[in-house]
């Protein structure tokens, strides 16, 4: 059953992904606000899919370290899919349901 299927079987809803930046092993994430070309595909994936970042944490020196994606619960699993295939959840990554 595709993570679409098991999503919309589910009595709770993906509402959030939190992921720490340092820990993620897509150097796409990781160094999405440092490399502008990053930065620029991966806001295009999340205007296309309806989702947002709705928090960023930064550490001392100013450098986001971490950020929170919300949306619909189907584009967020999408972007998990895309994103974070090869992170460890809990680890580089929670997801939160409502």
């Amino acid at each position: 059953m595709s993570a679409v299927a098991q999503l919309a079987l589910s009595p709770h809803q993906l509402c959030k992904v939190c992921i720490e930046l340092d820990l993620s092993k897509n150097s796409r994430l990781k160094d999405m606000y440092r490399q502008p070309e990053f930065h620029r595909e991966i806001v295009i994936y999340l205007r296309q899919y309806d989702l947002e970042i709705s928090n960023e944490s930064a550490n001392a020196q100013g450098r986001v370290t971490s950020i929170e994606v919300t949306g619909p619960a189907a584009c967020l699993q999408s972007f998990v899919d895309r994103y974070l295939y090869t992170d460890a959840p809990g680890i580089a990554y929670n997801l939160e349901y409502t």
